[in-house]
């Protein structure tokens, strides 16, 4: 992706906010794959490509990898012996650059869950043999980080889904699309991308909660919670799947669902990569109808002020309970304010959705959003129309190519105006510290989570099933051109969120809930969970996978807050 340098002796005023709005603004809509942040330290944030580590000599291969190659159908075990091969593995499956110069020593794309059993049998006795070793040289079991999973691929913190010397499992030949005969659920293969399945539903008429943006794969989203432009008539995206095909530590295939594992079937819910791998997702299904997409530009300084008390009015007023308040049909409203480098300001972007309008209002707002305060906002461009899911989706995603370096970073506080306020405050200062960054682009986003949305569906284990007063999700996605600003980006934006969360509490507007999907390579989403639903999953855990496959074995994802025993 070729950074933008914006000039402002080339393009009107309100040209260019509109390009440099426009940018920032979609690069923020990034979902998680199968595996989320890594739990790696802010030390390790440089360039780590490495020289290929794998020989074309099977007998000077890793003997776990040598029994892939034996054992898989032929051509599902890529190798760095074949580099051409190799390479547009890496690259295609990687929407971080970081990522893509992690190198693993093989690639697995296994063609079905039945296929993926036997690679998986194959690294739990290599772990195991790995663990035993170590035990009894050392006095104690260390991880080992053996293996990494993939699904789509976009999740940009370092190490998310991939791992240096060791075998990475892409999903991305599991990404089939099946209807029901009645069209009330779907199937869906873990490593499809959620464009694909859109426009394959969208020739059937169907529609299921999932991504907003096209590089967003099914898997990780889904498995980490997942936020929808449906999300305010039907939950979070993990609360509407049925049912989940998974394979185990052992590499036993089984089924989660109400009646089949149902403690498995609740912790997938939002538990991440813990118990095995999921393969395929049984979700709900809907009609699909048309939506009205909206977002309106202006610089911040004009507006920053007045914005901040729209949003938090809204939110407000839609939590009340109130007749007429609160409206399934409107998707969160997000509050953009983005720093570009070069640009002098502030950009502000408001973008609004609702998901059940007509074509002949294609330049109306709908009505919920005449009566709210964002009318009376000052903006250089509104760009409002009806579309296809599709083509709402593809907006979001057109401006967010891969190829370039990025990271998330999320917490959460409490639905008030001088919180917020205090935010935006610590963003400048952010900015002005990080300046020199060379192809920066810093969005800082406010996301709306209201207490009408958090119990739709079926339970997970996200900890919102007692909430009852609208949230704010701060999230950060950013973006440079340098391998050398890695550990500075990296440690500025913990900073930032640690100030944040520091000013937050201060003030007793802080949460404790940590959206999964955005969160930053340090950050403990667990702790946020609640103590009965950790509970649940330290069970599930110590249940489906008790020898630690996924919690020592399997680098990326958040793992669970706590040393599970050693065998005796």
């Amino acid at each position: 992706m070729a950074m933008l340098s914006p000039s402002f002796s080339s393009f009107g005023l309100a040209a260019t906010l509109f390009i440099l709005a426009a940018i920032p603004m979609m690069m923020f809509r990034r979902k998680q794959a199968v595996t989320s942040t890594g739990n790696h330290p802010a030390a390790t944030a440089k360039s780590t490509s490495s020289q290929p580590l794998a020989s074309s000599a099977p007998e000077q291969l890793p003997q776990h990898i040598q029994r892939l190659i034996a054992e898989l159908t032929p051509g599902s075990v890529i190798l760095q012996s074949d580099p051409v091969a190799f390479q547009q593995a890496v690259d295609a499956n990687y929407w971080a650059q970081q990522n893509r110069e992690i190198t693993p020593a093989c690639i697995v794309r296994p063609h079905d869950a039945q296929q993926l059993s036997r690679a998986v049998k194959i690294l739990k006795q290599e772990y195991d043999s790995r663990r035993a070793f170590n035990q009894d040289s050392l006095g104690k079991g260390k991880p080992e980080r053996l293996f990494a999973v993939r699904s789509g691929g976009l999740n940009p913190a370092l190490g998310a889904a991939t791992v240096k010397g060791g075998v990475v499992i892409d999903l991305g030949l599991i990404c089939d699309v099946n209807p029901s005969e009645d069209g009330s659920t779907v199937t869906i293969g873990a490593g499809a991308k959620w464009i694909d399945v859109y426009k394959n539903l969208e020739e059937k008429g169907l529609v299921v909660m999932g991504g907003r943006s096209t590089p967003a794969g099914v898997g990780g989203l889904t498995l980490q919670g997942g936020l929808s432009f449906y999300t305010p008539r039907h939950g979070f995206v993990c609360s509407n799947a049925e049912r989940y095909e998974v394979v185990l530590a052992d590499g036993n295939i089984v089924t989660a669902s109400a009646s089949e594992h149902p403690d498995l079937w609740r912790v997938l819910k939002g538990g991440g990569n813990n118990f095995g791998i999921v393969t395929r997702i049984t979700l709900r299904s809907f009609p699909l109808e048309p939506l009205w997409f909206g977002q309106v530009f202006a610089p911040a300084a004009f507006q920053q002020t007045k914005a901040m008390k729209a949003y938090h009015d809204y939110l407000e007023h839609a939590s009340s309970g109130k007749p007429g308040a609160f409206d399934e049909n409107a998707a969160g409203p997000i509050l953009v304010f983005a720093h570009v480098r070069g640009v002098p300001f502030h950009i502000m972007v408001l973008q609004l959705v609702y998901t059940k309008v007509t074509p002949k209002n294609n330049k109306q707002w709908p009505e919920h959003w005449k009566k709210t305060g964002f009318t009376s906002l000052w903006s250089v461009r509104r760009d409002c129309s009806v579309r296809s899911h599709v083509s709402a989706v593809e907006q979001n995603g057109s401006t967010a190519p891969p190829g370039t370096r990025h990271m998330l970073a999320a917490t959460t506080i409490r639905n008030d105006v001088e919180t917020m306020q205090a935010v935006y405050a610590v963003f400048c200062r952010t900015t002005e510290t990080m300046r020199h960054v060379k192809g920066l682009l810093f969005p800082m986003m406010f996301q709306a989570i209201l207490p009408g949305w958090v119990n739709k569906g079926h339970p997970n284990v996200l900890g919102l099933q007692d909430c009852t007063e609208p949230l704010i999700i701060i999230g950060c996605p950013v973006t440079w051109a340098d391998p050398k600003d890695d550990e500075f980006v990296w440690a500025t934006i913990r900073r930032m969120l640690e100030e944040i969360d520091k000013t937050a509490a201060a003030k007793g507007t802080s949460h404790p809930y940590r959206f999964m999907n955005y969160c930053m390579d340090f950050q403990r989403p667990y702790d946020g969970c609640g103590e009965e639903n950790r509970k649940l999953l330290r069970e599930a855990s110590q249940k489906y996978d008790p020898d630690g496959l996924f919690q020592k074995g399997c680098t990326g994802g958040f793992k669970l807050p706590w040393t599970r025993r050693s065998p005796q």
